[in-house]
C-alpha cells in the first residue's frame, strides 16, 4: 500500500518496485528520489552503503540514457526494502583530531567488548546505535563542507591503504554516492553527519585497523595510467573504487586518491 509498508522487507523487493514504478510515473523520478533519501536518510548505509552506492550509480546512468531510467526504480526499491536504520552522532570535534578520536573509540574498553558480545556485523551497529558511551564519545566534524568531506577522506584512505578492507572501501564507494546525490537531500549537513556516523560504526566492527596521518611522501601517479592499469582488471570492486577515486579527486584534488587507486589495482 505505501513504501512505509514495505520499509526493511525485503521479501516485499517485487511489490515495492511495482509501487515504485507508479509513483514515477506519477511525480517523476527526480522528485521521487528526493522524497526517499530526505524521508529515510538513516538508511543510507544500509547493505554496506550499497543501497545509497547502487541509486548514485542509477541516477547518474539515467542522466545519459532514458532508458536507464528503470534501475532508479530498482534502485529506489532495493533502499527501501533494504533499509537499516543508523542513528546521528552529534558531538563535533575539529578535523585536526579525527585520528586521535578515532583510536579512543577503538581503544574504549566498554565498546570493544560490547561489540565482542554481537554474533553478527548487522547486530553490532544496531548496539552501537543503542549504546549511551558510543553515542557520546562517537563524533561528527566541525568545518565547511568540503573541509569536512576532506577530512573524511583523510581518515579513510590510510587505513584502507593498509588493510585493503572492504568495508573501508565502500565507506569511500559511498561518500562518492552521497557526493552524488547531494542536490536530492533539502539539509546535505546533516545528510553528512549521518554519513559519517554510519562509516564510525562500520569501521569499528572491522577489527585491527590502524589509524594514522596519510603518507605524504609518494611518488608521483598519472591518473591516465591508473585508469589504463584498471581496465585490465576484471574485479568490480577494483573498477568501482578506481572510479570512485577519479571523481573525488576531480573536486578535492587529494593525492593520496591517486595511490590507494594504485595500490587496490597493482596490490602494492
Amino acid at each position: 500500500d505505501s513504501l512505509e509498508s514495505c520499509l526493511g522487507n525485503r521479501e516485499l523487493y517485487e511489490s515495492c518496485l511495482i509501487l515504485i514504478r507508479e509513483q514515477i510515473k506519477e511525480k517523476g523520478i527526480d522528485k521521487l528520489v528526493k522524497e526517499v533519501l530526505n524521508q529515510y536518510p538513516l538508511g543510507m548505509s544500509s547493505g554496506l552503503f550499497h543501497v545509497l552506492i547502487r541509486l548514485a550509480y542509477a541516477v547518474e546512468g539515467a542522466e545519459l540514457e532514458e532508458k536507464l531510467e528503470e534501475e532508479v526504480a530498482r534502485a529506489l526499491a532495493y533502499y527501501i526494502t533494504a533499509y537499516r536504520e543508523a542513528g546521528v552522532l552529534t558531538r563535533h570535534i575539529p578535523i585536526s583530531d579525527i585520528f586521535n578520536e578515532m583510536n579512543r573509540l577503538v581503544g574504549h574498553k566498554k565498546i570493544k567488548k560490547l561489540l565482542e558480545t554481537q554474533p553478527s556485523t548487522g547486530k553490532q551497529m544496531k548496539a552501537l546505535y543503542e549504546n549511551k558511551i558510543f553515542m557520546e564519545l562517537g563524533f561528527v566534524l566541525e568545518g565547511s563542507e568540503e573541509e569536512k568531506i576532506e577530512g573524511l577522506i583523510s581518515l579513510l584512505l590510510p587505513v584502507f591503504d593498509l588493510s585493503s578492507s572492504i568495508v573501508v572501501l565502500h565507506c569511500i564507494t559511498g561518500l562518492h554516492a552521497l557526493v552524488n546525490l547531494k542536490e536530492y537531500f533539502d539539509d546535505f549537513e546533516n545528510a553528512f553527519d549521518i554519513y559519517i556516523t554510519c562509516c564510525i560504526a562500520h569501521l569499528l566492527t572491522v577489527e585491527d585497523l590502524t589509524y594514522h596521518e596519510p603518507d605524504k611522501n609518494s611518488e608521483p601517479l598519472n591518473w591516465d595510467e591508473i585508469i589504463a592499469l584498471c581496465l585490465t582488471s576484471r574485479d568490480v570492486h577494483t573498477i568501482k573504487f578506481t572510479y570512485s577515486c577519479h571523481e573525488l579527486y576531480q573536486r578535492y584534488n587529494i593525492e593520496g586518491l591517486k595511490r590507494s587507486a594504485h595500490k587496490k589495482i597493482t596490490g602494492k
